[in-house]
This record gives C-alpha cells, structure tokens and sequence, in this order.
C-alpha cells in the first residue's frame, strides 16, 4: 500500500509539475513588427507526440490591418513545445532546441532558438545569463532571469537585456529570440511583449497600458489621413495636422516591397516611381498611419 501511494504522489507531482508551463488557456500577445499595426497572439491549442515526446502546441496569429487597411485575423504557424526541469524545449529542423532556462545561474547561456538560415545577427548567437531572481506576479512567486543577447564569442550584440520570466518567458521582446532580428529588416511576426494570461493566471502586462487586442485608434480606421493630390504624378501633400505631427515616411508597393523613404519635409517626390498602387505609411515615435496612393503618369 505504501508503494502504491509514493508511486500515486509521485505521478501526481509530475502532473502537476507538467502543467506549468503552456497551462489550459495560456495566451501571449505580441505587438506586431511589421508593415502595419497589430499584434501576433501565441496560444496553447492542445497536446501532441513527437518522436515519442509529449508536447504543447502553440498556435500563432497575426491580428491587424492588411495591405486594404482592413482588419484581418490571419494564422502564421505552429510552434511545439515541451518542459523538462525548468527548461523548455522548441521544436525546429526536426531536433529540440532550448528556448528558455528557468534554472539558469549567472554566467550560464545557451544558443538562441530558432536559428533561420538568414539573419541580421550572427548564427549561434547566445543568451548570456546576468541576473537572476524570484518576483511576485499574481500572488505567485516566479523565478526570472536577465539576459543578454551575444555573439557566440559573448560579446553583447548591443541589443539590450531582457528579463525571463518562469513559465511566461520574454517580457520585454517577442516570444521566439532570434526572430526579433529578423523583423528589423522583415517585419515577419512578432515585436514586444504585450501580455500572458492563463485560465487560473489573470492577465499580466508589465509594460503594455493598452488593451491587450489593441490594433489601432477610431481615428485610423476611420480614414482621417488625409493626402492630395491623389491620384498623384508628381508629389503628394499632407494635411498641416499630418505633417506637423509625424516626422517619417515611407512607401510600399502593394506586395510589401520597401520603395523609398525619408523624412516629412514639405512635399513627398513620387515622380520618379512607376504608375500603380502604393501604400504611404507616415510615423513618429508613438504611432504610424497609412493611406493608399495611386501614381500616374
């Protein structure tokens, strides 16, 4: 009977202990880092088995305008994870990747997950671990880790620091490391931290004021961005209102492609693009504002 109960508690403790990371209704939200306002919404969608590991499926979308300024709900992929002893595992290229370590010290690090085979920061670059600590979040003491993104020689890439935060993660950047890179030249997936909520775990939102599914004010999908003339052959005028208050521009064409850039001066030039439809995006450090522009000749 005393065998039957340890081995009882100890399934038990193991259940419970599984549970921690990626729970029922575990949530994350990311703004977005690309063209347009949104945010990417990371969420445990069920259990699976790969190659003989149970693990969490995260499903990501992307919730936001699209290229006809409406909004759109849109899938972009699936993430497998798992937890063994305070270290989650990221399923990539068919083998297990460390994504985070809870149980770090300092001056531990490990290979940032994820690696793509192009990227604006060097292959094997490392999280280098330089605080560590315990905080209250709802009534609940977690562990944290801060980090520093590195070269694989640990040198700092010059990114910053971010914090780690027990069964939560990045609190600060995107939830997958490495991709933050690549947004700064992609705008693929996601930016920072937003929130994490969970069915027993009421939301948490460091350093994100907004509603967790904030895309963008009444006044940006109402259409008040205002440009003339449009259609355009030469170059386009903004409204006093606009370019007082925003400082940079820049123009898509309708498949994403950068096509020119700069500040907001008195005028912006189109004449030297080719006829069709652009996107005109103006923004200043606290927000971004787009408006559709047809050049002809």
């Amino acid at each position: 009977m005393k065998t039957h109960f340890i081995v009882l508690f100890t399934l038990f403790s193991f259940s419970f202990k599984a549970q921690n990371w990626s729970p029922s209704g575990a949530n994350w939200k990311y703004s977005y880092n690309g063209f347009f306002p949104g945010y990417v919404d990371v969420m445990y969608s069920g259990d699976t088995l790969i190659d003989g590991q149970s693990a969490k499926t995260l499903t990501k979308t992307y919730n936001g305008m699209d290229w006809s300024m409406a909004v759109i709900s849109s899938a972009i992929g699936k993430e497998f994870t798992y937890e063994n002893n305070g270290v989650i595992y990221l399923r990539y290229q068919n083998q297990w990747d460390t994504l985070y370590h809870f149980n770090a010290q300092v001056g531990d690090h490990w290979r940032m997950a994820k690696q793509p085979i192009v990227s604006v920061c060097p292959e094997n670059s490392r999280l280098n671990v330089m605080a560590i600590g315990n905080k209250i979040i709802n009534n609940e003491t977690r562990k944290y880790v801060v980090v520093d993104f590195c070269n694989p020689d640990l040198s700092s890439l010059g990114w910053g620091q971010d914090t780690i935060v027990e069964n939560i993660g990045f609190i600060g950047s995107y939830f997958l490391p490495y991709d933050q890179f690549e947004g700064a030249v992609d705008g693929s997936e996601g930016g920072p931290f937003r929130c994490y909520s969970h069915d027993n775990f009421a939301t948490y939102a460091p350093h994100f004021s907004d509603a967790c599914d904030f895309i963008v004010g009444l006044d940006e999908l109402s259409s008040t961005f205002n440009i003339y003339p449009n259609p355009v052959q030469d170059e386009i005028y903004l409204s006093t209102e606009f370019s007082n208050a925003f400082t940079d521009y820049t123009i898509y064409s309708l498949d994403g492609k950068m096509q020119q850039a700069g500040p907001i001066l008195e005028m912006i030039p189109m004449n030297h693009l080719t006829s069709g439809n652009y996107i005109l995006e103006i923004s200043n450090s606290k927000q971004k504002q787009f408006a559709r522009v047809l050049k002809v000749d």
